[in-house]
């Protein structure tokens, strides 16, 4: 029996599958405490683990940061780790040392934005707890092979490919990033005694390991990737929503999903509403879910009675649904693409904030969608993309050799198994 402490910010695409590890550590007979927003404590008790409060929990999370028109990038990634994560990295800190001395705890799992348990794996073993982070966003470390995180550029032929990375590296680690990276060196120089080296992002390489939630399949190759890296294949979907009453499986109308996911989803006019305009009059059943947001505000941005062929919920079991899809729509988020690919489902992105120009360069990389590389795409792009994504069989295809990679991997039990690795790793040293 371990004493298991989980970290997280106050963003349900990070928590919902953290507390899917946390019902496994628990079923196997650990002590679990979630730190996060209270927002989530019934979750967190739900599952049989120990709630324990942000301590500043009371003060309302900053806005995500949405750029004016179409501007996006490393600008903006750079804003949101800002706010979201540099700011609190004291208070994180502190309070998850000061949780793992009073629990006894033995191992820290957390998201790699929540820094200030990342940063945990700089201190000596002997004094701290292991620390195992988990990635539900694409890889952000920086590579020859790569270019610099937030551009959203796949790699290109050598050896063009490594100096373009070089050149580009450059130009943002000091640009950029330069003012950012040099006060995250400073708040872990403080905190740790530790310095840092490397981009802004890979101060997320901190902890002992880190294991990412997709198949090697969606990520861009790295000859130089750290062995600190463990691809251990996406968590399948949490259990929300039920089959409403209008879902008729001797339908045969094809099926295309839509959504904005569950943390840019506050403006349906982005991409749910100009998609279902853009199929108002297929042959389609347009299967809308809000992540959350009442359906009625769909409906309210669309201005209009919904056409006869959308239907709206907040969710639905994507164990159901996406089986029963032909595409999926989607603004890019890392959840829900990999349920998409998990069932084969080839996919029409359209989305440039947050980690979203990333995951949908990886779309278009990996062949299995079409990238419109928009923030608010036009309905006539839209109408396009869903249609050539249907005609064209090589985007199932490839979405088909994924969902064959996925069904390979048992993420639950690897991350069960890097837990024991690092705590192992962590006693040897004591």
């Amino acid at each position: 029996m371990a004493r298991i402490l989980i970290t997280s910010a106050r963003q349900a695409g990070f928590v919902l599958p953290l507390l899917q590890v946390a019902r496994a550590l628990i079923a196997r007979g650990d002590e679990v405490t979630v730190l996060t927003g209270s927002a989530f404590a019934p979750e967190v008790e739900a599952a049989g683990a120990r709630f324990a409060r942000l301590p500043y929990d009371d003060v309302a999370p900053p806005p995500a940061v949405r750029p004016a028109g179409n501007r996006s990038g490393v600008r903006e990634i750079g804003r949101l780790l800002e706010r979201l994560f540099l700011d609190p990295i004291e208070v994180d800190h502190r309070t998850v040392l000061t949780l793992s001395a009073s629990l006894g705890i033995d191992a820290v799992i957390t998201e790699p934005l929540f820094v200030g348990s990342s940063i945990i794996g700089l201190l000596p073993r002997g004094e701290r707890p292991a620390v195992l982070s988990i990635g539900f966003f694409p890889l952000p470390f920086s590579s020859r092979d790569t270019a610099p995180y937030g551009l959203g550029l796949a790699p290109i032929d050598e050896p063009l490919n490594t100096i373009r990375n070089g050149l580009l590296r450059v130009g943002t680690d000091v640009a950029v990033f330069g003012g950012l990276r040099r006060r995250f060196a400073e708040e872990v120089r403080r905190l740790t005694g530790a310095t840092v080296h490397g981009s802004l992002f890979d101060i997320a390489l901190s902890p002992d390991a880190f294991a990412q939630m997709t198949v090697p399949q969606f990520e861009f190759p790295r000859r130089d990737l750290s062995p600190k890296v463990r691809f251990v294949g996406p968590l399948p979907p949490p259990p929300l929503g039920e089959l409403p009453s209008w879902w008729d499986y001797g339908d045969r109308t094809p099926i295309v999903h839509v959504t904005q996911g569950t943390y840019a989803n506050a403006d349906p006019t982005e991409l749910i509403v100009p998609t279902i305009r853009a199929l108002a009059d297929a042959p389609l059943r347009v299967v809308v879910t809000t992540g959350g947001p009442d359906p009625s505000t769909v409906a309210t941005a669309y201005g209009e009675p919904l056409p006869a062929n959308v239907r709206v919920e907040r969710f639905l079991p994507y164990d159901h649904l996406l089986a029963a899809s032909s595409v999926v729509v989607t603004n890019g988020g890392y959840g829900t693409v990999h349920h998409a690919l998990r069932w084969g489902v080839p996919l029409v992105v359209s989305g440039t904030t947050e980690d979203k120009v990333e995951v949908n360069a990886r779309v278009a990389w990996a062949g299995v969608g079409i990238d419109l590389k928009q923030q608010r795409p036009h309905p006539d792009a839209i109408r396009q993309a869903v249609g050539a994504v249907m005609a064209d069989p090589t985007h199932r295809r490839a979405a088909t050799r994924i969902a064959s990679a996925i069904a390979a991997t048992d993420p639950v039990a690897d991350l069960l198994a890097l837990v024991e690795e690092v705590i192992a790793a962590n006693r040897a040293t004591e």
